[in-house]
């Protein structure tokens, strides 16, 4: 070890598990590939992780409540028996005590399908080309938002608004054109939250409506339904929204096109619930493939 650098950390540790690598690492958990040692099977484990900053906090919520929230993400997941919403194996704590949620593994995210959201020509020269962004079909993009649209319905139903619906946040069964899985619920708003005294936002600036901008407690199914909306037009253009550019998608129904646009009304009342937006999206044809 030279000079100046810091020892790895060891893997987590838990009686029957083999935990195999890290797979992804964000400011408030490691999610580990692991391997369960009595059955043989691999999961992913979320583990709580919160990287403090240099106050000792994680705006805008203190590490209890991080944690708090940890917990309910757990909670709010094992509600759905899902098709299109990620499933919970268990919650456990670590050797070292730390809370732990045991999840289906999967192999990619949509984000890896169109690529990255930075769309600057200089940094997207430089990108490999799987990183590059690029636009989806029109069939694919419909098959991607419908598999969204009834996990809403579902967790709407049950009066939870996820707050961070992103192409990140959206799981891939079988890797690259397969159907999808919605995951991270720990910005999801929970029936019972009680809003802060002070407004906030949370999720992801890019993607959330401007009354989650604004103050998160006012997100309500309305403010998931625009981040659909700010999907769609960025897997059909290949960039975030630009209605000149959704208009000119090869063989985009205008329809369609108009679903989008109403999903991004400035007003949330204005756009349509996760089960009617649903509904009129299946019904708008597509011409097949030549």
């Amino acid at each position: 070890m030279t000079e100046g650098e810091q020892p790895a950390r060891p893997p987590p540790s838990l009686a029957g598990w083999r935990f195999v690598h890290r797979l992804v690492e964000t400011d408030f958990s490691d999610i580990w590939l692991a391997e369960d040692m009595r059955l043989g099977r691999r999961v992913a484990v979320k583990i709580f992780a919160l990287k403090l900053d240099g106050n000792g906090t994680r705006p805008p919520f203190d590490a209890d409540e991080w944690r708090r929230r940890f917990i309910q993400e757990a909670r709010l997941l094992a509600r759905f028996d899902h098709p299109h919403i990620i499933p919970v194996v268990a919650l456990d704590r670590l050797d070292d005590g730390r809370p732990a949620i045991f999840m289906q593994a999967l192999s990619g995210s949509l984000r890896r399908e169109i690529g990255t959201d930075d769309f600057e020509p200089e940094a997207v020269a430089a990108m490999g080309e799987s990183e590059r962004p690029r636009a989806a079909s029109p069939a694919r993009t419909r098959q991607v938002l419908l598999e969204l649209l009834s996990a809403l319905v579902a967790i709407h139903g049950k009066g939870i608004v996820h707050r961070d619906i992103k192409p990140r946040n959206l799981l891939l069964s079988n890797g690259t054109g397969s159907r999808i899985k919605l995951i991270d619920f720990g910005m999801a708003k929970a029936p019972d939250e009680k809003p802060a005294a002070e407004p906030f936002w949370i999720g992801t600036r890019d993607y959330i409506s401007p009354e989650q901008y604004a103050d998160s407690a006012q997100a309500t199914d309305r403010s998931d339904i625009f981040s659909v909306g700010v999907i769609g037009i960025r897997m059909l253009t290949g960039s975030f929204p630009d209605r000149e550019k959704l208009r000119a998608v090869q063989g985009l129904p205008p329809a369609f096109a108009d679903l989008l646009c109403r999903a991004l009304s400035y007003r949330a009342g204005q756009r349509p619930s996760a089960l009617e937006m649903a509904r009129n999206l299946a019904a708008i044809p597509l011409p097949r493939p030549e």
